[in-house]
């Protein structure tokens, strides 16, 4: 198969191909795009011509065109909402692409080399390339860069509730890359025998169905524990809103207020067990980050809202600004009824440029996006939080989509996360791309999630799937998530089962080179 009949340019097609696996992200969600997507470039990789330059070349265009749709939403963030001027911006997103699509580039030129210098197919090499990439993204820049994650596509299939738990998200890139490579393998046959590569695509076929599935399967969850009844408030305030805490805070009492007599009228006291709460409305009421302006521990919000508590027989997880020793913190608060008593934590994993300005970036970028002068400082406590004799994990936004930070909940004992986010900042396609990446950590550790946003989507997730959410404005969400108290071999052990995989991959590929040569 000599596809250099009609390929002379190899750098000026590759950018092309990466639209074809973006289909599987928002806001399309062609899921079959994962499993198909990767073919072109495959085949390309094994049959096209060019020196190892051009590849590097070809897969940084690549590398260009994915990351540049998958991080269009910068623009909304920093221009639109930050007020970046337009030549800074321009600035910064050509070094922020050019930085990013240089793993893509190492990615395709390393496969490309294995393959003229070593002999190892590209069917092989990339999807472990491309695994360890998403790896290394995982933990890197900055502490982790995970957006864009082929893996977050296909969260609700049957191949990520079996591989997720046991590999995390890197092992579902291996398998997504592996079927690819099938299907390029397959396509070769053409060439030799039409029988035979019908053949290889009808088992193609039905291996991609079968792993596209939605199923239900139990996965490794651990031991159940009885539930409690959440209530999801979101907001719809803007990032610029300078109407003060007093206001805002207003504004969710009176929404709550609002959802609690909702729930009354529906009967929800009376409904059977799995269809409403039981013994009161709700058991915890949460609100997304910085759903109070300022510092809520400052004055009498804290106290208000007790108070409140106590009135309707529920406590509160709100985020909002803290004060402490040396500088401001994101941090979320769970106030308990019946008592002026609350815990916090604080956000250990900030955003780059939105939360703070890395070290040596100040020249140019400035100060941070968010609201005031300083940098937030890092939270130090671990992410979980007793609760009437339960364990809640959080992740403040972008916390939620870090395998570190919610592998660490999971370890430190969380039997559920909660997540508070702010998504006003982002597009439609990456508001749901968030809650998608914040499903597959919350199936890696086997925990239900509750997700909440301002401006973005508040759903409840189980086993990685969305059980129920709400997108409209101001739309609340009841939720009754289950409590799961064991560990999933990702816990467990971290990407020890995925280095077992590549070892047997590895002993597999000798096997085989040994034997071709004693032929």
């Amino acid at each position: 198969m000599d596809m250099s009949r009609w390929l002379n340019r190899t750098e000026l097609l590759l950018p092309l191909l990466a639209l074809l696996p973006l289909l599987a992200y928002p806001p399309l969600e062609w899921a079959v795009a994962g499993w198909v997507g990767l073919t072109p470039l495959l085949l390309l990789l094994k049959h096209g011509p060019g020196h190892l330059r051009s590849w590097l070349v070809a897969g940084w265009g690549f590398g260009v065109v994915f990351h540049a749709i998958q991080f269009s939403w910068v623009h909304r963030t920093l221009v639109e909402l930050g007020g970046m001027p337009a030549p800074s911006f321009i600035a910064f997103a050509v070094g922020m692409l050019t930085f990013l699509a240089l793993f893509s580039a190492l990615v395709i030129a390393g496969s490309r080399w294995v393959w003229i210098r070593l002999g190892i197919s590209p069917y092989l090499a990339f999807p472990v390339l491309l695994s360890l990439q998403d790896i290394l993204l995982g933990r890197f820049p900055f502490g982790g860069m995970p957006w864009g994650s082929l893996a977050g596509t296909q969260t609700p299939s049957l191949a990520a509730q079996i591989v997720v738990p046991i590999t995390g998200g890197a092992g579902l890139v291996l398998l997504l890359a592996a079927v690819n490579a099938g299907w390029a393998w397959a396509a070769e046959g053409f060439s030799r025998s039409l029988r035979r590569a019908l053949g290889r695509l009808a088992v193609l076929a039905c291996i991609t169905i079968l792993l596209l599935q939605t199923w239900p399967l139990p996965m490794w969850d651990g031991t159940g524990r009885s539930s409690f009844s959440a209530l999801l408030i979101p907001g719809n305030f803007s990032n610029r809103d300078t109407s003060g805490r007093e206001s805002r805070m207003r504004g969710f009492v009176a929404r709550t207020l609002a959802e609690i007599g909702r729930l009354e009228r529906d009967g929800a006291r009376g409904r059977p067990p799995g269809e409403g709460p039981k013994a009161g409305v709700v058991d915890l009421i949460v609100w997304p980050e910085g759903a109070v302006q300022g510092y809520v521990a400052s004055g009498n919000q804290l106290m208000e809202l007790s108070q409140l508590a106590a009135l309707l027989d529920a406590d509160f997880l709100l985020g909002s600004d803290s004060h402490g020793l040396g500088g401001d913190y994101n941090s979320s608060y769970l106030v308990t009824a019946g008592r002026f008593d609350f815990k916090r934590y604080d956000k250990r994993e900030l955003v780059p440029f939105g939360e703070y300005v890395p070290a040596g970036f100040r020249w140019f970028f400035g100060k941070k996006v968010t609201r005031g002068e300083r940098d937030y400082l890092a939270g130090k406590g671990i992410p979980v939080l007793p609760w009437q004799g339960r364990m809640i994990g959080l992740a403040i936004c972008f916390e939620s989509i870090l395998p570190g930070h919610m592998r660490r909940a999971a370890s430190d004992g969380a039997e559920v996360i909660v997540t508070i986010a702010n998504d006003h900042w982002l597009t439609p396609a990456a508001r749901l791309q968030h809650l998608r990446l914040s499903a597959l950590r919350a199936l890696e550790i086997g925990r239900d999630l509750l997700f909440v946003s301002n401006g973005g989507w508040s759903a409840h997730v189980a086993r990685g799937r969305v059980v129920t959410s709400a997108n409209r404005e101001m739309q609340a969400l009841l939720a009754r998530p289950q409590l799961r108290n064991g560990t999933t071999p990702w816990v467990r052990w971290g990407y020890v089962p995925f280095a077992v995989l590549l070892a047997g991959m590895a002993c597999v590929v000798l096997l085989l080179k040994h034997r071709q040569g004693r032929a």
